[in-house]
């Protein structure tokens, strides 16, 4: 998770809590209100609160997201920052978190990159 000091309208002082799909658990209301563990990256720094949402994910829904899964085998950090494959088939496949509009505009802006 990616853990930084917001200075856009939320308290300075609160952490922001990114997913590793790039959702920003920080302003889901499913977060704020409790109901819901921020997911964490594939960083080991991460560790703790990634097996903690993953017991989540289980318990509730009988599985663990695969994108979160994905970036934990791979020991990367995040979908869109550290994964050269992005948008793979699980984005394609789900079309979540992440409309089919998002992710074609995404891949053709990597292209010019690339």
């Amino acid at each position: 998770m990616l853990d930084v000091k917001m200075g856009c309208g939320m308290c300075e002082n609160e952490h922001v809590h990114v997913a590793a799909c790039g959702m920003c658990c920080s302003v889901c209301g499913l977060f704020i209100k409790g109901v819901c563990l921020p997911c964490g990256s594939g960083l080991s720094k991460d560790k703790d609160t990634v097996e903690k949402k993953m017991a989540e994910q289980t318990k509730n829904l009988g599985r663990v997201c695969s994108k979160l899964q994905c970036v934990v085998e791979k020991r990367i950090g995040y979908c869109m920052k550290d994964c050269s494959e992005f948008p793979c088939k699980l984005y394609k496949e789900k079309m979540f978190p992440f409309s089919e509009g998002f992710l074609g505009m995404y891949e053709k802006k990597k292209m010019r990159i690339f």
